[in-house]
Formats: structure tokens, C-alpha cells, sequence
């Protein structure tokens, strides 16, 4: 049977939600800047809803559009969805109304749940002949069903569906930055897995509580959720990453952790009123170490907790790799494979590399997802040979451990020869000054190629793009050091919801002469 569809056993999602609302049923489940429901009272409101849905006619194998800030009402949907065995496509709010058109489209979802802060996306859709169900999370938006009044109805009870752990539970979306956003489909099962690795991994309980800030249309955000719900703790929906919010539902609701990606951990490390807030309850933190090693080291210090490196992507689990830093230590940047799966760093021909040697990362196992949405000719490329080519570049060292190197499409080509810009940036980084750093290529007429790097200043410091030029001579070969230099603010780079900056919008940017160095 083919590995991608294959389950390791009947573990569904759905079963995920069901045992939590029943063993864990008095207990606080989510929290919102407004209050706090039980597990208990959050499988209630996911029965009324997926009665509520039935009885608009949705039924198992349909697809159910969701466009949403992360609330209570996204998990609700969630747990409606998978007892239905309707898959959840998860729209990314940040999208383009064009690629949101697109992706609802292709997907054909015969319903759409919004809020009423997106509607003016959701609006463009009207058209759209699949859609006859358009329901709205908040009582303000007109012509739209009113969730809060589906909840509210006597429905019939839903006649009980077998789900099954291959069957898709959601369709998370790609970034798009190489082309139209595609949909990695995750099945019931794969869900259920990714859960179970996160909750054991960072070894969660039912004291256990998430600053739940990242979006739930991304694999950080759907997977924490499953692992809090499998474990009974809390998860603590943020609509947006209000930095202070997350000091106060912290206080509030003792939480434990927090994912921390760039951009987001610097503006929490940094916050003037932090130590206004007792934040004692953390006790890790988890996001990319590779980005910022001196900002990783100073949070760990300063809060006293630890932080998880880590390295995975949607199309496998954001737990691919992980590797704890300890308070105050330097990051090794060395990460662990995570149980339940197979990795391999291989060469353009699929042969293992040698410790040391770069290569490509593949993956197999239980969590990966069962392939692109509507695309095969992607599902076939990306599952050549049988395995997961995640195209990112990692080495493997004596020990097992991974180290990661880049991404292999911001690869830089310059004059015959190969640049990583992780590398670049890994150098800019250790000046005391640099706060951030994106490097990426540029178009040359000499070399084809040449190197370009974005840096942002610590607030009170100030340095030269001379400086820097210099710094690099001292540690990186000629061909690898940047030819421009451009100064942003940390508000001027373009981020993800996530936080991840976007190195393609910066790359588009034409250079000036006056960054040449």
C-alpha cells in the first residue's frame, strides 16, 4: 500500500477530541482575552455545531473552508468537522483576495466560516457555484448565518459517522512564494500522530497551558492544539501576536509555553513592560535557534527556561527535529530526530551523504502528509522515490544529529561557485549590534549571482555597513561575503503570520548603488 495513505493504526483526530471532552471534561480547555470554557462545555458546542452543519446538509468526504484569527470558535469547528469526517480547509488571513479566491476555487468547499474582520475577503467568493452555506463566528456581519444562533438550535442528533485515519482531516496551505499556495492534506491520522509527538517530546500534562498566538491555518498552531487537547492542558487563543496580551493570559492562566519565532521572541525579550508581569509559570520556549543564536541565548537567560530548536515544515510536522537549549547556553544548533520518523540526507541521486556532507532532507513516516490537494503532478514530484523531499539542506553528524544549512531554492550561485545565506547570516548575526539578518541573491553582470544582506540594528546601536564588510572579511571566503548592504527597521521587513520573514518580497527589491559595498 502506497506509505503516503498508509496508516500506523486507527488513531484519528477525531478520537483525539472525544477521549479529552470526556477524561478531561471539568477541566479549563481554552481561554481567550474574554474568558474561559471547559472540555466539557467545548465538546458540547462542537455536537451542537456538527448537528447544526448536518442538518444544513454537509456531509462526510464535503470540504468546509475556514478564514480566521485564532478564537474558540476555530476549535470548535476543528472538533465539529472531524467527528463529520468533512475536511477543514484552513485559509491563510494574510493571502492576497486573489489567492484566496484560488485556493477556494480549486478546493470546491461547500461552505465558508468567517469572522466578521474578513469578510471583505470572504465577499469576493459570492460567486463561487459550490458555496451554499456562508456562516459568520460574530453577530455583526450581515447576510450570513449566525454561528452563535446554529449552536442554539434543536437539531437532531447526527447519526454516527466511522471516521477513519485515512481520511483528511484538514488542508493546510503553503506560503506560495514559488508559485500558487498549495494545500498539504493531513489525514485524520497523520494529526493524531503529530499530536502525540509534541505532547510527548515536551513531555506535556494537564498543568501544561500554550500562548496559542500562532495561527491555527498553520501546522505550529493545529499541532500544539491536538497535543494540548491529547494531554488535558490549555490552550489560550490570541487573535493576533499582541505581545502584551501574552504577558497577561500568561499571569492570568499560568501558562507553560510559548512558541518564539523571529520577530515575535525579540519583540517579547524586548518589551519595555515585561517585567511588569509574572511570567514564572514558563518553563520552555520553542522556535528557530539558527536565526538569531545571541537573542536565543540572552531569553533563555533572562526568563530562565529552556528553548526547543527546531526544524520540520507543514508538509511533515513542525517536530521533525529538535534540540533543547539550556538557560543562558549557547545554541548548538544540533537537533535530534523525533520518534515515529525515518530521515534521510541524500545527494541529487538519492545516495546517503557522508557525516558532514550537505544534503537534501528526506522524510517517511506517520505524520507526513498524504500529498497536495488536487495536485498530482506536485504530490509526485515531492514524493519521488518514495520519500518526502522536504527541500531543505541539512547535515548529519557522527552522533545522528542534524544541523540545518538552508533552504535549497535560496541556494546562491555566484561565479561557478555555491553560497547557503544561513551561513552569511550565521557570521552578521554574532556582531553585538545586528538584531536580524536576511540574505539572499541578487542579479550580477559579472558573476551571475552575488550576495545581498538586510540587516536590522539593536535599538541604541549603530554600525557601519563598512563594519560589517570588514567583519566578514575576517570569517567568510571572498565569494561568500555581501557585495550590498541595506539597513531596515524591524517594522520594514516583511514577515509571515508567523513571523518568518520573506525573503522573496526583500529579493524583488532592485539594489541601489548605494548599498554596495
Amino acid at each position: 500500500m502506497d506509505n503516503r495513505t498508509e496508516s500506523v493504526s486507527s488513531a484519528t483526530v477525531n478520537g483525539l477530541f472525544q477521549r479529552a471532552f470526556r477524561v478531561y471534561a471539568d477541566r479549563v480547555a481554552v481561554t481567550s482575552e474574554d474568558g474561559s470554557i471547559t472540555y466539557r462545555e467545548l465538546g458540547e458546542r462542537a455536537k451542537c455545531l456538527a448537528a447544526a452543519l448536518h442538518g444544513l446538509g454537509i456531509r462526510r468526504g464535503d470540504r468546509v473552508a475556514i478564514l480566521s484569527e485564532t478564537r474558540p470558535e476555530y476549535i470548535e469547528t476543528y472538533a465539529a468537522l472531524a467527528s463529520l469526517g468533512v475536511t477543514a480547509l484552513t485559509l491563510n488571513i494574510r493571502l492576497h483576495a486573489d489567492e484566496i479566491r484560488y485556493c477556494v476555487d480549486s478546493a470546491k468547499p461547500v461552505a465558508v466560516l468567517t469572522s466578521a474582520s474578513l469578510t471583505h475577503l470572504v465577499d469576493g467568493l459570492k460567486n463561487n457555484s459550490s458555496i451554499t452555506t456562508w456562516i459568520c463566528f460574530d453577530r455583526t456581519a450581515d447576510k450570513y448565518l449566525d454561528y452563535g444562533k446554529l449552536l442554539e438550535q434543536r437539531n437532531d442528533p447526527i447519526p454516527y459517522v466511522e471516521v477513519l485515519a485515512n481520511e483528511i482531516h484538514n488542508v493546510l496551505y503553503t506560503s506560495g512564494t514559488t508559485g500558487r499556495p498549495k494545500g498539504a492534506m493531513i489525514s485524520q491520522g497523520a494529526a493524531a500522530v503529530r499530536g502525540l509527538r509534541v505532547a510527548q517530546w515536551f513531555g506535556l500534562g494537564p498543568e501544561d497551558g500554550m500562548v496559542g498566538w500562532a495561527p491555527l491555518f498553520h501546522c505550529l498552531g493545529d499541532e500544539s492544539l491536538y497535543a494540548t487537547m491529547l494531554s488535558g492542558g490549555t490552550y489560550a487563543t490570541l487573535r493576533k501576536a499582541d505581545i502584551e496580551m501574552m504577558f497577561k493570559m500568561i499571569e492570568r492562566d499560568r501558562l507553560s509555553w510559548i512558541p518564539l519565532l523571529p520577530g515575535v521572541l525579540t519583540d517579547f525579550l524586548n518589551h519595555p513592560r515585561r517585567s511588569e508581569f509574572d511570567l514564572s509559570s514558563l518553563r520552555f520556549a520553542a522556535g528557530y535557534a539558527n536565526i538569531s543564536p545571541r537573542m536565543v541565548r540572552e531569553l533563555t537567560a533572562t526568563l530562565g527556561i529552556s528553548f526547543w530548536d527546531a526544524f520540520g515544515q507543514t508538509e511533515t510536522s513542525y517536530l521533525v527535529a529538535f534540540g533543547e537549549v539550556r538557560p543562558g547556553v549557547e545554541p548548538s544548533l544540533r537537533k535530534t530526530p523525533c520518534p515515529l520518523m525515518e530521515v534521510r540526507i541524500v545527494d541529487p541521486d538519492m545516495n546517503e551523504t557522508a557525516p558532514g556532507v550537505p544534503g537534501e532532507c528526506l522524510v517517511r513516516g506517520p505524520s507526513v502528509m498524504t500529498g497536495y490537494l488536487d495536485d498530482p503532478e506536485a504530490s509526485a514530484e515531492v514524493f519521488r522515490g518514495g520519500w518526502l523531499h522536504t527541500g531543505d539542506v541539512l547535515v548529519r553528524h557522527d552522533d545522528g544529529t542534524l544541523t540545518y544549512v538552508d533552504r535549497q531554492k535560496y541556494l546562491v550561485k555566484t561565479g561557478g561557485e555555491n553560497v547557503y545565506p544561513a551561513e552569511v547570516e550565521a557570521v552578521i548575526a554574532q556582531m553585538e549590534s545586528i538584531q536580524e539578518v536576511c540574505v539572499f541573491g541578487v542579479p550580477d553582470d559579472r558573476w551571475g549571482e552575488t550576495v545581498k544582506a538586510v540587516v536590522v540594528l539593536r535599538p541604541g546601536e549603530s554600525t557601519t555597513a563598512a563594519e560589517i564588510a570588514a567583519w566578514c572579511r575576517d570569517r567568510l571566503a571572498g565569494f561568500k561575503r555581501p557585495h550590498y548592504i541595506q539597513f531596515l527597521t524591524a517594522q520594514d521587513l516583511p514577515r509571515s503570520t508567523t513571523g518568518k520573514l520573506q525573503r522573496d518580497l526583500l529579493a524583488a527589491v532592485p539594489v541601489r548603488p548605494d548599498e554596495a559595498i
